[in-house]
Order: structure tokens, then C-alpha cells, then sequence
């Protein structure tokens, strides 16, 4: 069925499981492709359009979420674990096409794309394991004396359908890391993709419905701004997770105070290598960290602060080992498995994070390589000399842009980690692990990795931030918990 939905022109979305394209009523969507030279790819089209759903298809999801909650809350557990094992299995029997499918869509290589898919598969399976371990908890209420003779039982039942808006980066894996958990937690779903990422979040429809999810309980829905803002209102959706940037999500929570908010925003994540945390592969896993998918990651390395005795060789290692990136085929050719980085998501983007680097430049900081963009591709850069609270340091950048500075103490490093208002994760190096805890809890993040990039997630851990990086946590249990509420059932029991 994937392949019968994909090569409609244009693609139809999905209203509580029904399939429709409204293209009489206002025009497609229409996208291109960053690549046609792709395998698995529907029809390696260079162009595609999207049908675009209009406030009455909107309106109409929102009304059927109740009874697509009502159905999906009262499928027993091991049901709702059968169709997210279904959908795993489904991911693996389409990786190819899914893939190609995100590097055409969103610009991402080739590489990335199946290393997406295979994490999406691992987000589902958790999920489905998550489920069946979950249930009810006793609590004896005996512990204080007017407890006497009771017994409570403890369950978690969803907090109600779930508007999901994804952001363009990880358009299949962030939008698992939403559905997955609110399948496992009988939870109806809206889904607002990206405008890049749109096909995506289709084609993941179309495979959770043949895994066996309750059709009236899935909405996905490539609308546009009003209609969005239309279902962040809407009082059928309790609870929104949002994942994208910080000022769209902390309006999102504003403007709805009572209603549950998920946020996973922005970041401007930092490392911090002491004294003894060089080793032979360190300069590659930065290099990774910072520049991969041309940095369009909310914990790419953004900021690399170094003792002071190893700076020199740290930074020029840095600088000759970007400077044969493009020479070893790792920039450009989305296809090739080498590649490490290709263009942004648009020329637009491009421009501004040039600019924020030129703006960086004029107010004293150093290229270690020239400024060079083509387009949409904006090449490796490497800056030093930059300010702690220069907007190149506080703000998220969302490029292939990364700072490089030296400090003489760790507190002094891990006061400019903390200068930031981001918090999301960041990276100690160092051989001393207890010093490097030590450390490590005085750092203002969601997580903090020794011996490891900020870069590195694993999709069964929590993950979130503080300050304005957001609100709650994800990783499969800590947004089922998110999604879902106590629900206490009080006995007394028969006297002995």
C-alpha cells in the first residue's frame, strides 16, 4: 500500500484513517527533490506535491479523535504491543525506500538516512517492550494508621489525544519518539509534520495502519500555519509534544496553560576536553559532532572548549582535518555512503548562518578555513577568539558552524558551558571519570556524557533540557509517562 500512496500525485493525507487529497479545494504542496539518484525512491521524481488539507479536514480530525481515543484506549496492552512489533518489522521490510526517501525530502545523506531508520525501528521496538511491562501498581495503605484495611492499585492511563509537530531534521525517528509512546499509552494522534518531512510523516502513516492501528485514532495532517494554531487550540488534543525552536515552542505552552506541552527545542551544545582527554579518535568524533548533516542537529556541537596546553594541536588538527573532508568525498554527494554533510535545508538558511558568521568575524573572532558557501551548501567553519555571549555561542546556529576557544581551569569551562541559556546536553573529555563526574554535576543540561559528544543519543534514554531548551523529556518510558496520568484504585478490604 506504501508504494499505491506515495505515487499518487499528489500524495493524499490522512484524516482518522481515511485517506484523502484535497487538491480541488486549495493547491498542493509541491516539493523537490534534493536527489533523484536514489534507490527505492517512488518514482525518482525530481518533484512531487503533497495534497494540502483545508480547515475543514482539520476541523474534522479534531472531532474524530474522541472516538479514535475511546477505540485505541480500550485495546489491551498486548494489542497495542502487537501493532507497534508490527510496525517495526514493516520499518525494517521498507528501509530502503524510507531512506531514500528522507534524503530526497529533507537533504539529509544517504548514510544518516538509514542510520534514521534503524534508530525508528529500535524507538518502536522499546516501545512495544515498554508496553508490556506496564500495568498496575500495588500500594499498601497500611504505612499510616488510617490506611488500615487498605490496598491501592496504581495504573496509567493516557492523558488524552496528542497533537505531534515535528520539526524537518529527523523527520521519521522524532516523529516515532511522538507516536510510539502514545500508541503504547492509548493515545489518539494528530500528526502536523514539517513542510519538509511531510511525505515522511505520510508514509509512516500508511505503515502504522497496516501494522493494525485503530485507523479513526490517526490523523496525519500537512496543513498550513492557521490551521496548525487552529489544532494547538482545539480542545480535542490535552496534550502537545513539539519538537522545533524555542520561541515557536514556548509560544505554543503560553498560549495554552492548561493543556499538557511536551517542548524539545534548541541548543547550543558544548564539549569540554581537559587536560587528559585527548585520544587517537577524539578530532574525528568532533568533526562528526559538529559537522554531520551539516550541523542541522539541536545537540551538534556548537561550542569546544579546550585546556589551554592542548589547544594549539587540538585546533590545528581540527582545521586539517575539515580542510580534507571535501577532497575525501564527504561533502556534497547526498548518495555516496561517504558523505558526511550536504546543503541545508534551504538557501535561506544558508544565508543567515553565513551572516551570523561574518557577524562573529566582525567583531573579532578567526576563521581557522575560509568562509565558503555554493548555494545552499555552506561548507565546514571553524571559528576562534570568538566571546562567550556573542550570538555565535548564543544562539543556536543550526549549521555546519562551530566555535573553538581555550580555558586554564575546568570551572572555568564549565561556567561558560552554563553561560548559555540552553541546556540540553553536553560532552566531558577526560581519562579522570571521577573528576569528570564531578564535573559533570555541575553542568546545567538534560544530560551530560563523559568520554562521549553531546551528539550521541540513545532513543531508550531520557532526553531533554533545561532552561529555554524545553520542557519534559523524551526517550520512549519518560514520554509515555509524559503522555499519560496516575489512575488510583482504592479497595478495602474484607477484615481478616
Amino acid at each position: 500500500m506504501i508504494d499505491d500512496i506515495l505515487s499518487r500525485s499528489p500524495i493524499p493525507f490522512l484524516v482518522a484513517g481515511e485517506w484523502t487529497d484535497n487538491a480541488a479545494h486549495l493547491p498542493p504542496h509541491t516539493l523537490s527533490s534534493f536527489t533523484t539518484r536514489l534507490p527505492g525512491f517512488p518514482g525518482e521524481r525530481p518533484e512531487w506535491t503533497v495534497a494540502r488539507p483545508g480547515t475543514a479536514e482539520v476541523l474534522r480530525a479534531a472531532l474524530s479523535l474522541a472516538e479514535g481515543q475511546r477505540i485505541l484506549s480500550s485495546l489491551p496492552r498486548h494489542r497495542r504491543r502487537e501493532i507497534l512489533e508490527n510496525t517495526a518489522g514493516l520499518l525494517e521490510r521498507h528501509r530502503t525506500l524510507l531512506s531514500g526517501l528522507m534524503t530526497a525530502e529533507v537533504g539529509k545523506p544517504l548514510s544518516a538516512s538509514l542510520a534514521e531508520v534503524d534508530r525508528a525501528i529500535a524507538t518502536f521496538r522499546v516501545a512495544a517492550s515498554a508496553t508490556g511491562q506496564e500495568g498496575f501498581a500495588s500500594l499498601p495503605g497500611e504505612i499510616v494508621p488510617q490506611g488500615t484495611g487498605m490496598i491501592g492499585l496504581v495504573d496509567r492511563v493516557s492523558a488524552g489525544p496528542v497533537l505531534a509537530i515535528t520539526p524537518y531534521n529527523f523527520p521519521l525517528n522524532l516523529l516515532a519518539h511522538k507516536v510510539a509512546p502514545a500508541i503504547a499509552t492509548g493515545s489518539a494522534l494528530a500528526v502536523k509534520p514539517a513542510p519538509r518531512g511531510m511525505t515522511t510523516a505520510i508514509a509512516l502513516g500508511v505503515l502504522l495502519l497496516e501494522a493494525g492501528l485503530p485507523p479513526e485514532s490517526l490523523s496525519v495532517l500537512p496543513c498550513d500555519l492557521p490551521d496548525t494554531e487552529r489544532l494547538i487550540l482545539h480542545p480535542a488534543l490535552p496534550v502537545i509534544s513539539f519538537t522545533g525552536s524555542a520561541p515557536v515552542g514556548w509560544s505554543i505552552k503560553d498560549r495554552v496553560p492548561r493543556k499538557k506541552v511536551l517542548l524539545e527545542l534548541g541548543g547550543t551544545a558544548a564539549v569540554m576536553v581537559a587536560e587528559d582527554g585527548e585520544t587517537p579518535e577524539l578530532l574525528d568524533r568532533l568533526v562528526t559532532g559538529a559537522f554531520a548533516y551539516s550541523g542541522q542537529v539541536c545537540i551538534s556541537i556548537q561550542r569546544i572548549l579546550v585546556a589551554r596546553p592542548l589547544f594549539e594541536r587540538i585546533a590545528n588538527g581540527l582545521t586539517e582535518k575539515i580542510g580534507k573532508l571535501e577532497a575525501e568525498g564527504r561533502i556534497g554527494d547526498l548518495a555516496s555512503p561517504r558523505t558526511l554533510m550536504g546543503p541545508l535545508i534551504r538557501q535561506s538558511h544558508a544565508d543567515t548562518v553565513r551572516q551570523k558568521v561574518e557577524e562573529a568575524v566582525k567583531r573579532g573572532g578567526r576563521l581557522l578555513q575560509p568562509l565558503r558557501q555554493e548555494g545552499a551548501l555552506l561548507y565546514p567553519t571553524l571559528l576562534t577568539g570568538t566571546g562567550e555571549d556573542w550570538p555565535i555561542e548564543q544562539e543556536e546556529i543550526f549549521g555546519p558552524v562551530a566555535t573553538i576557544n581555550p580555558f586554564d581551569r575546568p570551572e572555568e569551562a564549565i561556567d561558560r558551558i552554563n553561560r548559555s541559556r540552553y541546556g540540553i546536553q553536553a560532552g566531558i573529555m577526560s581519562r579522570s571519570v571521577d573528576r569528570a563526574i564531578g564535573w559533570a554535576r555541575k553542568i546545567e543540561a538534560g544530560g551530560v556524557l563523559v568520554n562521549e559528544i553531546p551528539t550521541f543519543r540513545l532513543d531508550h534514554w531520557p532526553y531533554g533540557g533545561v532552561k529555554d531548551s524545553g520542557s519534559g523529556f523524551e526517550g520512549v518510558r519518560y514520554a509515555m509517562e509524559e503522555m499519560s496520568r496516575p489512575r488510583l484504585l482504592a479497595i478495602r478490604l474484607p477484615p481478616p
